[in-house]
C-alpha cells in the first residue's frame, strides 16, 4: 500500500466536514481537512443568531417528512445511520448540553454556538486529524491511477479518498461561495441549479420606514403568484409562524419558509405578491362574526384603537387605509359592508411584490448535486470511485428548525465511514 492508500482529504471544515473527518479518523484514515476560511465553521457561529439550532428532537419519520420526496428516500439512510440522539450524545460527551424548545429546535444551554464549534474541533484534533485553514482549494484534479490532486494556493495534496463538503452557496461572507459546484462539474457531476431556500424577501414598495423591526406572531405568509397573462393567480406557499418586517422586505420563519417557492414562481415570470393572513386559525367569516362581537361589546369604541389591539401597533393604519375605513370611525358606525372588507384585508393584507430573494442571504441553498449521482449509502460519488460529497452541496434544502444541520451531520458521518471503511478495507 502506497503512503497515500490510507489517506483521506475533506474541503470544508463545517458541519458535515468536521463530522466526515472525525469518523474515517476514527477508522483509522490519516485525515486532512482544507478550510479557506481563517476560523473552522464560520456557519454554524452565525446559526440561530449565533446560539446554533443544532438539530430537531423529532422523531426519525417527522424528521424525514419535512423534507420533499426524493430528498428524503435520499435521506433515510444517513438519518438512520447517524441520529439526532447520537449527535448530542457526541456533543454531550464533549461538555455540550443542550435542551428542546417545544418546536423541537435543540439548542446548547450556554446559547453559544462557539461551544459546538469547539467540541467539534476537539473531536477531530484527539483523533490526530490535521486542519488547515486559510487553505483555499483551488481545483481538484483525478488520476489516473484512482487517486486525485487537491490543488490549494499553496501546494498539491494527493489522497486516494477525497470528501467534498465546501457548502452550497448561501451566506457567501462565510466562505459558501459554490466553488464545489464547479469542481464537483469539472469532474462529470450534474448539478441541478442553485436557488435561494430560506432567504429573506425583497419587496417594492419597502416597508415604511414607521413599520421597520415590527414582529408579526402567530400570522400566516402567503406567497400568492399571477400570472402576468392570464390574470389568473394561486397561492405558490403558504406558512404559518412568526414575521419580521425589514427595511428592505420581509425576513423571519414565515418569510424563509416561502421564499424557495416564490422564488420559483418567478422564475416562471409569474408576478407573486406577499399576503399576510393575521388570523391564520379563523375564516372570513368567523373573523367577521368576531368584528361583530367586539362592536357590540364596546360601540362607542374607536375602530383605529380596536385595530390597534388587534394586529401590531404599526400596521394599524395601513390596515384601515387598505379596507378604505376612516381612522376616525367608531364601532358603531361601522356598516356590514366595512366590517365585511375589514375581515378580508385582515385575512388577506397585501404586503407588497417581490422584487427579489437573494441567493447569497439564505440560509441554505436549494438545488446542487444531483441525488441520482450519489450513492445515499455512502455519499460516494457514481461518476467517480473515491469521490464523496456531503451536506449543503448535495440537492437538498429542509426547512427551518435545525432539519438542514442534522443533514449535514448525517451526511458527514456517512461520507466518513464509508472513506474510513475503505482505508480498512485496503489494510
Amino acid at each position: 500500500m502506497s503512503k497515500n492508500d490510507n489517506t483521506v482529504t475533506v474541503i470544508g471544515a463545517g458541519a458535515a466536514g468536521l463530522l466526515a473527518a472525525w469518523r474515517a479518523s476514527a477508522l483509522g484514515a490519516r485525515v486532512t481537512v482544507l478550510e479557506k476560511n481563517p476560523k473552522p465553521a464560520i456557519k454554524i457561529l452565525i446559526s440561530g443568531g449565533g446560539k446554533c439550532n443544532i438539530t430537531n428532537a423529532s422523531d426519525f419519520r417527522t424528521m424525514l417528512k419535512q423534507f420533499a420526496t426524493a430528498e428524503e428516500r435520499f435521506l433515510r439512510y444517513s438519518f438512520h445511520e447517524f441520529t439526532n440522539v447520537q449527535l448530542l450524545e457526541l456533543l454531550r460527551n464533549e461538555g455540550v448540553e443542550t435542551y428542546a424548545r417545544e418546536n423541537g429546535k435543540v439548542f446548547p444551554v450556554s446559547h453559544d454556538a462557539e461551544e459546538v464549534v469547539n467540541a467539534l474541533m476537539k473531536m477531530v484534533q484527539r483523533n490526530g486529524v490535521t486542519v488547515r485553514l486559510q487553505t483555499p482549494v483551488k481545483e481538484i484534479f483525478a488520476n489516473p491511477d484512482g487517486s486525485y490532486n487537491v490543488q490549494t494556493n499553496r501546494d498539491i495534496v494527493r489522497s486516494r479518498r477525497v470528501i467534498v463538503a465546501t457548502g452550497g452557496a448561501s451566506y457567501q461572507k462565510t466562505g459558501t461561495t459554490g466553488d464545489g459546484y464547479r469542481w464537483l462539474r469539472s469532474l462529470g457531476h450534474s448539478i441541478v441549479q442553485p436557488r435561494p431556500a430560506l432567504a429573506p424577501i425583497m419587496l417594492n414598495p419597502v416597508p415604511p420606514a414607521a413599520w421597520q423591526g415590527t414582529p408579526v406572531r402567530d400570522g400566516a405568509l402567503l406567497a400568492v403568484a399571477e400570472d402576468t397573462v392570464t390574470g389568473a393567480a394561486e397561492t405558490a406557499a403558504q406558512w404559518n409562524g412568526d414575521l419580521l418586517i425589514t427595511h428592505f422586505g420581509l425576513s423571519g420563519p414565515a418569510a424563509l419558509e416561502v421564499s424557495h417557492h416564490a422564488f420559483v414562481a418567478m422564475e416562471k415570470g409569474k408576478r407573486v405578491t406577499m399576503v399576510i393572513d393575521f388570523f391564520p386559525e379563523r375564516t372570513a367569516d368567523q373573523m367577521e362574526e368576531w368584528l361583530r362581537t367586539k362592536i357590540e361589546e364596546h360601540p362607542s369604541r374607536s375602530l383605529l384603537t380596536l385595530t390597534e389591539q388587534t394586529v401590531p401597533q404599526r400596521l394599524a393604519e395601513f390596515i384601515l387605509v387598505t379596507a378604505g375605513i376612516p381612522f376616525i370611525t367608531r364601532l358603531n358606525q361601522i356598516t356590514r359592508s366595512q366590517r365585511r372588507t375589514l375581515a378580508m384585508v385582515l385575512k388577506r393584507c397585501p404586503l407588497g411584490t417581490v422584487t427579489g430573494i437573494p441567493l447569497d442571504r439564505g440560509e441554505v441553498t436549494a438545488g446542487g448535486v444531483s441525488l441520482s449521482e450519489i450513492d445515499p449509502t455512502t455519499m460516494g460519488s457514481k461518476v467517480r470511485p473515491g469521490l464523496f460529497v456531503c451536506g449543503e452541496l448535495l440537492d437538498v434544502a429542509g426547512p427551518v428548525g435545525g432539519y438542514n444541520l442534522q443533514a449535514a451531520f448525517s451526511t458527514g458521518y456517512v461520507a466518513g465511514t464509508s472513506a474510513g471503511t475503505m482505508i480498512s478495507q485496503a489494510d
